[in-house]
């Protein structure tokens, strides 16, 4: 792998029809075909773009059954790589996705 974990999954994604499909369907399998092992705990959708369409991704405000929330919400960040990628996750997985991203730049060794 190159380093550029985000690109890297695009490319495959764009030359390789069955990989697409298996982002998709079974995001963590695909990674690891990649050599990156997703850390335990983490679910990972992966959405690969369509030009017809426009995508909302909305943040959890609250639990399941919980009263609504109190505090202003800022649960989510936003990172883009180099404008071609766009990572949506929630500030408590932002250590989980920094891991998953060191895998995929070291080969899937852990430091």
């Amino acid at each position: 792998m190159s380093g550029d974990f985000e690109r890297e999954l695009t490319k495959r994604v764009w030359s390789d029809d069955g990989f697409a499909a298996q982002v998709e369907s079974d995001p963590v399998a695909a990674l690891g075909s990649m050599g990156v092992e997703v850390p335990a705990g983490v679910k990972v959708k992966i959405v690969v773009q369509r030009r017809d369409r426009v995508y909302f991704t909305i943040p959890p405000a609250r639990t399941p059954n919980a009263p609504p929330p109190t505090a202003p919400l800022n649960q989510m960040d936003l990172w883009s790589s180099q404008g071609l990628f766009i990572w949506l996750v929630p500030v408590a997985a932002k250590f989980k996705l920094l891991a998953l991203r060191n895998a995929a730049r070291t080969g899937g060794d852990q430091p």
